[in-house]
This record gives C-alpha cells, sequence and structure tokens, in this order.
C-alpha cells in the first residue's frame, strides 16, 4: 500500500451518496485516555470495491489526532545486540499500544489490515496533528480487502484523540468501482468527531426549541 498525504478524522455523519457508496458512518472505542474512531465507507453491494480516498478538506476544529512510532532511541538493526541506528524513532506500528486490545493510534488505510504506510504527516516518536488539505491514499494493489464483504463497509481512516476534544468536521471523496469493473465511481462524504464547545450545545439545544415551536 502506499500514501500521499494521510490521517483523517470522523464521527457522526452525513453524506452524499451516490451509486453504490452510501455514506460515511464512525464507530468509537476507549483506550486508555483516548478515544479512538474508525471512519467507514459505506457500500450497497458486497461487490463494491473501494480505489482511493482524496480531496481530503479540513472543516471546523482542530482534529488533534495522536500518532505514536512503535520504536524510540538506538535501535538494533541486524539483531546482533549492538545498536547500529542511533537516534531512530522506528516505524509505525498497527499494533502499537494494544494493551486494551484496541491500537490506539492515528492512520489512513484501504480496507484491513488496516493501515496504508506511515504517514509524514504523522512521523514520531509522539506526535499530536492533523491532515493537510487535498490529501489523498490508495491502495497500489487491490485485493480482498479492498470489497464491501458482508459488512458493507471498508475501514478509510482512524483517529485517536484525547477523550473530550473538542468538535472537528471534515470530507473527503472516495474512489470505487464494482468487481471487476474499470470504470471508476466517486462519492463525497462528511463527517464530525468530538465534544462541541458549550455554546454549540446552546445553540443546537435553541435550533430544537424553535423547531418545536414553529410545529406547534
Amino acid at each position: 500500500m502506499k500514501s500521499y498525504a494521510v490521517l483523517g478524522a470522523a464521527a457522526l455523519i452525513s453524506s452524499a451518496a451516490s451509486a453504490g457508496f452510501t455514506g460515511v458512518t464512525v464507530t468509537e472505542a476507549v483506550s486508555g485516555d483516548r478515544t479512538v474512531s474508525s471512519i467507514w465507507a459505506n457500500f450497497s453491494s458486497s461487490t463494491d470495491r473501494i480505489l482511493n480516498v482524496f480531496d481530503y478538506m479540513n472543516g471546523s476544529g482542530t482534529m488533534d489526532a495522536l500518532h505514536t512510532d512503535s520504536c524510540f532511541g538506538d535501535v538494533d538493526t541486524d539483531g546482533d545486540g549492538y545498536a547500529d541506528v542511533f537516534g531512530a524513532t522506528g516505524a509505525w506500528s498497527q499494533t502499537w499500544n494494544t494493551s486494551t486490545g484496541i491500537p490506539s493510534d492515528s492512520f489512513v488505510a484501504i480496507g484491513a489490515p488496516g493501515p496504508v504506510a506511515l504517514d509524514p504527516g504523522f512521523a514520531g516518536p509522539y506526535t499530536s496533528g492533523g491532515i493537510t488539505n487535498l490529501s489523498g491514499w490508495y491502495d497500489s494493489t487491490p485485493g480482498s480487502q479492498n470489497l464491501a464483504g458482508t459488512s458493507l463497509k471498508i475501514k478509510v481512516m482512524q483517529i485517536a484523540r484525547l477523550t473530550g476534544s473538542a468538535y472537528y468536521t471534515g470530507n473527503f471523496t472516495v474512489g470505487f468501482a464494482a468487481l471487476g469493473s474499470t470504470t471508476a465511481q466517486f462519492g463525497a462524504g462528511t463527517f464530525t468527531i468530538g465534544t462541541p464547545a458549550p455554546g454549540a450545545v446552546a445553540l443546537l439545544g435553541l435550533a430544537g426549541l424553535v423547531s418545536r415551536r414553529r410545529r406547534a
């Protein structure tokens, strides 16, 4: 797998659905002090396959994605018991910090097993940041991991943030095709993760009150 730019975000969603692509959903889990959000592209057929994700755009808020490499300090690359690479930060690992059973790191993906190569925007050993506008990633060797399958969804990114982080929204375009087809199709998805600021909560409540009054 190869990656251009990288790491993205996600959560409650509305999407512009198109033929086969039905939108974006997010699942969340807590790992220590982090809330880990998995972002999925949804499809209408088990034989739909994802080709790429591109034109990533930041919306409102700050992503504050946490990314940690799996190796720190000097490294013994040849296994002779002596360090031969000094000051290295190592490579990112999907299984980093899985003591809770949840890989609590941030990465982009095209299906299973998960990560595209280490995003240069999230080089370790420990960073907190986001993804650059117009970023994209793809799988150069498409396989069964690119199929929607019986779940009708494909993982496209994971974002780990400190629990309680503020609202963040973003959007991206998905390229996909039916199995055996060489004709690409495209769909756009928008997502939101995090906790709304108190002012935003108040505005949402006010909007609901106005709506109820109008119906009355």
